[in-house]
């Protein structure tokens, strides 16, 4: 459900928090207020005050999506559940798509505003340590990336893939396991040109930071939050669309070989998540 990017940390992981896909979901949820902090710790070094800012702003944004949002993810599992138990979900999957891609973006405009206002704050010295910061990650993931070798990348894609349905309908047959491995041969590999993207956007971000109290640099960075991807090229764009259409492709003919124990995995999986956020709305 995530789209992350690690070099834009700083000012997006609260998305990628709000839909975490792991057990603990409303332990960190409910503790967003220190989690984000601690987390930032590791690029930027805030000021007392700051800290402070954020931990109030996270309080008033988290309540907002409490009573919200979470509302519109539990009628969409409603939803879904409906649809897979029904056969239907091969009709309606872009329309879930859609959902969460419109989730994401909803919380981005609620959130943008702020975020821009918060990185404004920083100073100097703390701007250059975020950069710092963030190209020396770039730089490690790089290198790493480039010492790998592409069938290495591959046997890793596919325990990704492995993992990743393995954790919503259970236990893969050989069957499915083959149409894993066809997928991941089909995926056309983003590596060097997503590095790429994310050094042509830590520049846009750089530049933009030189002008943070501005309106010009403000409207500059809110455009870096709101669409990362202006930077990505054609070439990066056309991958994803790809890569896209292809984990549609598979995921649909995935659901097409459930079996009957495999479905009730599935639709246990949705009732958690469920549970989950409807907890989190009554608290």
């Amino acid at each position: 459900m995530t789209i992350q990017n690690k070099q834009s940390r700083f000012i997006i992981v609260l998305i990628g928090i709000f839909f975490i896909q792991a057990c603990g979901i409303k332990f960190w949820y409910n503790r967003l207020d220190w989690v984000v902090p601690w987390y930032l710790d590791d690029y930027v070094e805030l000021t007392s005050q700051q800290e402070d800012t954020l931990e109030k702003l996270l309080e008033i944004k988290t309540e907002w999506h409490r009573s919200n949002e979470l509302p519109k993810y539990v009628s969409m599992l409603n939803r879904m559940e409906a649809d897979i138990k029904s056969g239907a979900i091969h009709q309606t999957y872009d329309r879930y798509r859609r959902d969460m891609r419109g989730f994401y973006n909803t919380l981005l405009a609620e959130m943008s505003d702020d975020l821009v206002a918060q990185t404004a704050s920083l100073s100097d010295e703390q701007v250059k340590q975020l950069m710092d910061n963030l190209d020396k990650e770039a730089k490690e993931q790089y290198e790493e990336f480039k010492e790998t070798k592409e069938e290495d990348r591959q046997e890793e894609r596919i325990e990704r893939l492995e993992e990743s349905f393995s954790e919503w309908i259970g236990s893969l047959n050989d069957d499915q396991q083959a149409l894993i491995k066809e997928m991941a041969s089909l995926l056309k590999s983003s590596g060097e040109v997503t590095y790429q993207y994310r050094s042509r956007w830590r520049d846009a971000f750089r530049t933009a930071l030189t002008e943070r109290t501005t309106p010009a640099g403000q409207a500059a960075i809110k455009s870096l939050i709101i669409d990362p991807y202006q930077v990505g090229g054609e070439e990066l764009n056309a991958i994803r669309d790809h890569n896209g259409e292809i984990y549609k492709e598979y995921q649909l003919k995935m659901l097409r070989t459930l079996s009957a124990k495999q479905k009730r995995h599935l639709l246990e999986e949705i009732a958690d998540y469920r549970e989950d956020f409807e907890d989190l709305i009554d608290d």
